[in-house]
């Protein structure tokens, strides 16, 4: 006779199956048809600044929550790690040497003809909203939004936009804020940090916050019909302008991290570098030099400190986002995707900014929440932002997505083990760099100099490996590698085999020719930085100067 436990047991085993079937059903295994979609984006994020990948100290308990119950991708590249250029591919799904922005500059972002991802979104039905710092040229242009709210930028006062006509009804602006909290004459106003002690609801990132709960309380967007809102905060770019209360967490922690350098590495990189450190927010730097190294470690752990403080501040906004979308019962059918558009150094390899290849400036977050349909878990293959339109066009249903340049990463929502690149290409300041997860190799068209990485063992990008005897092959492999790639966009047209040679590979002439007289004369105002500066500055800046020939 069968014991009453052992019926029991047998009649759970066979029931067991039934019971996984219907607990089956409630997963969306099936893309649901036009899900809404919650892209957010912060500024100056690198992907090791998330609280599960590289920094669990970080209190952003939202983005963990997403996190823990989403997909993680720890090599999502921003393809360009600079504002403009970055969120140009974002909405084209294009490369620099397509969209012509290697850099910061005036070049109209939207092209007839050409696909644009807040217009495919609106011919798909969806409703689309755009609520903070874009950075597409010009900022006023019709981009397709069906309601937009415009922030262009923390305090630059030039910006005629819905945040500086916000801070007017409360009897402020940004020229009143810059004239208040920028008092240390050796720090360039926009380049410094300081608490943030004023009203809060006039803080950029509570403006964007504030905004998006309106939008939604406003019925923007509805349950009835799929919707796209991008929220796309400042910080913590700089000015790090944190609220005390976050800020002074951080600064606080015994063991929060210091800046990783190896002092004199920038000597053996590539002249663009220096330039990058003495470019955008040099004053910083220069001022930083002039310290000595007690001083120089604590001007470090504040900017750090206020930076991570923002990152706090930016996901309370969030919670605060999320409130209102569970109110009107918008979160069932909606997609949450976390990024932002580039890194920043924060003093890592005697940089501050961004602009380099380095994985804390080119790789970013990339969390994309939603329960059922997204596999939770990291994604340690390659993606890019050129991935993005392609990704938000099969969300949205689209069955003939237009060709752009990247490729869907739906595939890799739905398991850990899928790859769609094995590869990232990285265009900025017209240098053309290839990651794999084991090298990192950058050509710069200009100088005709070369780095290279070993990202086993140095994942910082410490040493440049270019000049050393040993690695002749990996280089000859990487360069191949990167001709290939260049060759499969060149839309039939001829690409040289030396990369260094590179010219009408490198997108419209006019347009690289202005960034060739732009970074040259930088060169030259390197030239005339003394030699006990960090950097190859001096008398080496002026011996590369005069190397170089016309760019054609």
């Amino acid at each position: 006779m069968i014991s009453i436990g052992l019926r029991m047991k047998l009649e759970f085993i066979g029931i067991f199956p039934l019971l996984f079937f219907l607990l089956s059903c409630n997963e969306k295994n099936e893309l649901p048809e036009k899900p809404n979609i919650l892209f957010i984006t912060t500024d100056y994020t690198r992907g090791v600044d998330m609280p599960t990948v590289g920094a669990p100290f970080i209190q952003m308990p939202t983005v963990e929550k997403w996190s823990r119950e989403g997909a993680v991708f720890t090599r999502h590249s921003s393809v360009s790690p600079i504002c403009m250029p970055a969120r140009a591919t974002i909405v084209t799904g294009a490369y620099p040497h397509s969209h012509n922005l290697w850099d910061n500059n005036a070049i109209p972002i939207k092209k007839e003809g050409k696909p644009f991802l807040i217009t495919e979104l609106k011919k798909q039905g969806y409703t689309t909203v755009g609520i903070g710092k874009m950075h597409f040229h010009p900022f006023k242009a019709d981009y397709d939004y069906d309601y937009r709210v415009t922030l262009e930028g923390k305090d630059r006062n030039y910006r005629d936009d819905d945040y500086e006509a916000y801070l007017a009804e409360h009897g402020s602006s940004r020229q009143a804020i810059k004239n208040a909290k920028h008092k240390d004459p050796n720090i360039p106003p926009g380049m410094g940090y300081f608490d943030w002690d004023l009203d809060e609801k006039l803080h950029p990132d509570a403006f964007v916050g504030i905004k998006t709960r309106e939008a939604i309380q406003k019925d923007i967007i509805k349950k009835d019909n799929p919707w796209f809102m991008w929220v796309s905060f400042t910080g913590p770019h700089n000015p790090w302008n944190a609220p005390e209360r976050y800020a002074g967490i951080y600064r606080e922690m015994e063991d929060l991290p210091e800046a990783d350098f190896t002092k004199g590495e920038i000597d053996q990189k590539p002249i663009d570098y220096t330039r990058h450190r003495y470019g955008y927010g040099g004053g910083l730097m220069q001022y930083h030099d002039t310290l000595n190294a007690t001083a120089q470690k604590d001007l470090r752990r504040k900017v750090r400190a206020a930076h991570y403080g923002m990152l706090s501040y930016i996901d309370e906004q969030l919670a605060q986002v999320v409130t209102e979308l569970e109110k009107k019962d918008l979160l069932e059918n909606t997609i949450i995707v976390f990024s932002a558009d580039h890194g920043s150094a924060l003093f890592d390899n005697e940089m501050l900014h961004k602009g380099s290849p380095f994985p804390t400036q080119s790789i970013v977050p990339f969390i994309v929440w939603y329960p059922g349909f997204v596999k939770p878990g990291k994604r340690d293959n390659f993606s890019s932002h050129a991935d993005v339109y392609a990704t938000f066009m099969e969300l949205a249903g689209m069955e003939n997505i237009p060709q752009t340049e990247g490729s869907s990463l739906v595939p890799m929502l739905r398991t850990q083990k899928a790859e769609v690149h094995d590869c990232v290409v990285i265009e900025s300041a017209l240098v053309s760099s290839i990651m794999t997860k084991d090298w990192l190799m950058g050509v710069h068209h200009i100088s005709k100099e070369i780095e290279l990485y070993d990202l086993r063992k140095d994942p910082m990008c410490h040493k440049n490996l270019a000049g050393e005897e040993g690695h002749q092959m990996i280089m000859e492999d990487l360069s191949g590698r990167l001709v290939n790639w260049r060759r499969e966009r060149a839309n039939g047209t001829s690409v040289n085999e030396d990369p260094l040679q590179w010219y009408a590979e490198l997108g419209d002439t006019a347009q690289v020719n202005k960034y060739w007289k732009r970074y040259t004369n930088e060169y030259k105002r390197l030239a005339n930085i003394p030699d006990e500066k960090p950097g190859v500055t001096g008398k080496e800046a002026a011996a590369i100067v005069k190397k170089l020939k016309p760019f054609e």
